[in-house]
C-alpha cells in the first residue's frame, strides 16, 4: 500500500507531512484529504497526483521564502548586522528602473511590517493555474516569464496593492501593447486565485482596468496583389527553394495559415461528396477546423507532395520547435524572400490569406461561406449559416474564383 494512503472506514484518505520550516505557513503539521473512493487502485492514482502537487507547493514555498529573505537582506538594513552592506538593485532585479527599485522596496517593506512567514508566495498557485488554462503552450511560457518577473517585485500575494501595481506599470518601459499583453496574463492569474478562493472575492483585482492606452495600428498588414504573389513564387523557384515556392502556391489556393499548411498530413486528403478535399486543423483552436475542396490548379502539386519521400506530412522534413510548430524555418525564409523584393513589415505570409479574402469579396461570395473556407471564427458572421447551407459544391465554386 502507498505510504501516504490511509483507510478510514470504507474510504481512503491521503496524508502528507509538512516540512518543519513550512508548518507555520500552513498552521498544521500535515495535509490530508479524502479521496472519496474505496477502490485501492483509484486511491493510489489519486494520491500520487495529489502528493506530487503538494510537494510542488512545498518547493515553491521554500524557494519563495529564500528569495524573500535574500531580497529583504539586500534592501532592508538589518539591525543585527552592524557591517551591513547594501547591494545595488541591479543585483536584485535584472535591469531595474530606479522607480521600479522604489516599488520593490515599498512592496518588501509592506511585507516586512507583517508576519511574512505566514504569507502566501506569489507563484504558489502558478502550476495549478496553468493546468486549468486552456491555451497554447507558447502562451503559457510567455505568461510564466511575466509572472516570475512580477513575483520579484511582489514576493507574496499580501503585499500586492493597486497603488504599487499602477506605479509598476507607469514605470514599465515596454510599449503599451506589450504592457497590455503582459499584465493581462497577471490579471488572468489573479482571477484564477479569486475563483479558487485563494483571495477573497471582496478584494478587487488590482490588475483590472489598468487604462493602458494602446494606439491603433496605423500600418496593418496589407494584402499582396496577384502579381506580387507571382513575383514571390517565381523568385523562390529561381532560388531553387521548391518547398517555399510550393508553400506560397498552396496558400494562394487555400487561404490557409502557414502553420496549418505545415501541419497537414497525407491522410488529410479525403473525398467528400464527390470532391477531393483537405482537412485543415488549427493547433490553437478546434473551432476553426474545416474541410475544404481542392482547387483544380492545386491537384497536381498535392499529388507531387504525396509521392515525395516524406515523414507523413505534405510539407515534409520540417523540424518541430518545442511547441510542436513546424513552420518556423519556412517563415524565416519567406521573410528574407519578400525583403529581397522590397516588401516592408506590412507584408507578411499572412498577406496571401488577405489576398484570397479580397478575391472572394470582389466576386461577392457570401461572408458566411468565406468564413467557412478560410476558418474565421467571428461571432458577427452569419449566425444562421449552418453546415447544411454550406455544401462542398458551394465552397468549390467559390474557391474556383481564385486564379494565379
Amino acid at each position: 500500500m502507498v505510504s501516504h494512503l490511509q483507510l478510514r472506514g470504507s474510504c481512503f484518505y491521503v496524508r502528507l507531512g509538512i516540512p518543519k520550516t513550512l508548518q507555520a505557513h500552513f498552521k498544521k503539521r500535515e495535509l490530508k484529504r479524502s479521496l472519496q473512493t474505496s477502490d485501492i487502485s483509484i486511491a493510489k492514482s489519486k494520491s500520487l497526483e495529489l502528493v506530487k502537487k503538494w510537494k510542488s507547493q512545498f518547493e515553491e514555498l521554500k524557494h519563495s521564502q529564500s528569495m524573500y529573505k535574500e531580497t529583504v537582506s539586500q534592501i532592508i538594513p538589518s539591525h543585527k548586522k552592524n557591517n551591513f552592506k547594501k547591494k545595488s538593485f541591479s543585483e536584485v532585479i535584472h535591469k531595474p528602473h530606479n522607480a521600479q527599485s522604489h516599488i520593490i522596496k515599498e512592496s518588501v517593506n509592506k511585507s516586512y511590517d507583517t508576519n511574512h512567514i505566514n504569507q502566501t508566495p506569489f507563484l504558489l498557485y502558478k502550476n495549478a493555474f496553468f493546468e486549468q488554462w486552456q491555451v497554447h503552450d507558447k502562451t503559457k511560457q510567455m505568461a510564466d516569464t511575466v509572472l516570475r518577473r512580477v513575483s520579484k517585485i511582489f514576493p507574496n500575494l499580501e503585499c500586492v496593492s493597486r497603488t504599487l501595481v499602477l506605479m509598476m506599470i507607469n514605470h514599465d518601459e515596454n510599449t503599451p501593447k506589450t504592457k497590455l499583453k503582459n499584465y493581462g496574463f497577471v490579471h488572468k492569474y489573479w482571477e484564477f486565485l479569486t475563483e479558487t478562493k485563494v483571495i477573497s472575492i471582496n478584494n478587487k483585482n488590482p490588475f483590472s482596468r489598468l487604462e493602458i492606452n494602446v494606439k491603433k495600428n496605423i500600418s496593418p498588414r496589407k494584402a499582396f496583389s496577384i502579381n506580387d504573389i507571382k513575383k514571390l513564387h517565381k523568385l523562390a523557384q529561381i532560388k531553387k527553394d521548391d518547398q517555399l515556392a510550393d508553400l506560397i502556391f498552396f496558400a494562394t489556393y487555400t487561404a490557409a495559415r502557414i502553420e496549418e499548411i505545415c501541419q497537414l498530413k497525407t491522410t488529410d486528403i479525403v473525398q467528400l461528396d464527390g470532391y477531393s478535399c483537405i482537412n485543415i486543423r488549427n493547433s490553437r483552436t478546434s473551432t476553426i477546423n474545416r474541410t475544404i475542396p481542392i482547387h483544380p490548379s492545386l491537384q497536381s502539386l498535392i499529388g507531387k507532395m504525396m509521392n515525395r519521400r516524406n515523414d507523413g506530412f505534405l510539407v515534409a522534413m520540417q523540424n518541430k520547435n518545442k511547441f510542436g510548430m513546424r513552420s518556423n524555418a519556412l517563415g524565416k525564409r519567406f521573410t528574407r524572400l519578400k525583403k529581397e523584393l522590397g516588401y516592408n513589415h506590412e507584408y507578411v505570409f499572412h498577406s496571401i490569406r488577405k489576398t484570397v479574402i479580397d478575391i472572394f469579396k470582389s466576386n461577392e461570395i457570401k461572408e458566411g461561406l468565406v468564413a467557412k473556407i478560410i476558418g474565421h471564427n467571428k461571432s458577427n458572421i452569419d449566425h444562421n449559416f449552418h453546415k447544411s447551407e454550406c455544401p462542398v459544391q458551394s465552397m468549390f465554386e467559390a474557391i474556383e474564383k481564385i486564379k494565379l
